[in-house]
């Protein structure tokens, strides 16, 4: 089992350019400790103690860029989705709610007032459903709120579209199209009710995406005098 995660490891960062070949080797290392002991924080796993001085150095080392580490996980991905010839892009945006009260100051409210401090992180999963398998995490788009804007939900329609959240679905199908290239002819984007926005969907039509949205509000639609749910219905 060991060996597995560090063989998925090894796959997955061994290409990060992290500016020093030890950072790398440093990182599958630590990724394949953590992926053989999940949900244990890095204190709990099980590192010698020059491995577990070694996995603290590197988290607190400010050369290394947490951008870099998740490019090599993106483009460990896009090698992946060369193999299959149907791909869903499964989106989302879960909240990440974190108790600890040393890093309380770097988040931002979680929706539920200024008690839960936390971010968000909108994701975007390949998954092929005729091998049933998933591929990796294409994209990710991380974010904390401003703790001063709590409340301020009614002036959401005057913001420009680039300080909206709900543009986040356009700028991670951008990323993940900057990666995939041709290979987006054979991707299938799904979506929850919040990424019914009409400037999301006027931009997958004109990229000529495929996507699949849940309906959030009942639109006019070219093929009848109805709109969709009353048209849907029939």
């Amino acid at each position: 089992m060991i060996h597995e995660h560090l063989q998925w490891a090894q796959q997955q960062f061994g290409q990060s350019d992290l500016g020093e070949p030890r950072r790398t080797a440093r990182l599958v290392k630590l990724a394949s400790t953590l992926a053989n002991e999940p949900r244990k924080p890095i204190v709990n796993v099980t590192l010698s103690p020059a491995d577990m001085e070694g996995a603290y150095r590197f988290i607190r080392n400010d050369n290394i860029k947490a951008k870099a580490i998740a490019e090599s996980g993106f483009q460990a991905t896009v090698e992946r989705a060369q193999q299959h010839d149907l791909l869903l892009a499964l989106e989302d945006t879960p909240t990440l709610i974190y108790q600890h009260r040393s890093i309380k100051g770097d988040l931002g409210h979680a929706g539920r007032g200024k008690a839960q401090r936390g971010m968000l992180a909108h994701s975007i999963l390949l998954f092929s459903p005729e091998e049933k398998n998933v591929v990796g995490l294409i994209e990710q788009l991380r974010w904390s709120r401003d703790m001063s804007k709590i409340g301020q939900r009614e002036q959401h329609a005057t913001r420009p579209d680039e300080e909206k959240e709900s543009v986040k679905w356009q700028t991670a199908s951008e990323s993940m199209t900057q990666r995939l290239q041709s290979k987006m002819a054979d991707v299938i984007s799904v979506c929850d009710r919040e990424a019914d926005i009409y400037e999301y969907l006027l931009y997958k039509l004109n990229a000529q995406q495929r996507f699949v949205v849940r309906s959030m509000q009942s639109r006019c639609i070219e093929e009848s005098e109805d709109k969709l749910y009353q048209f849907a219905s029939e």
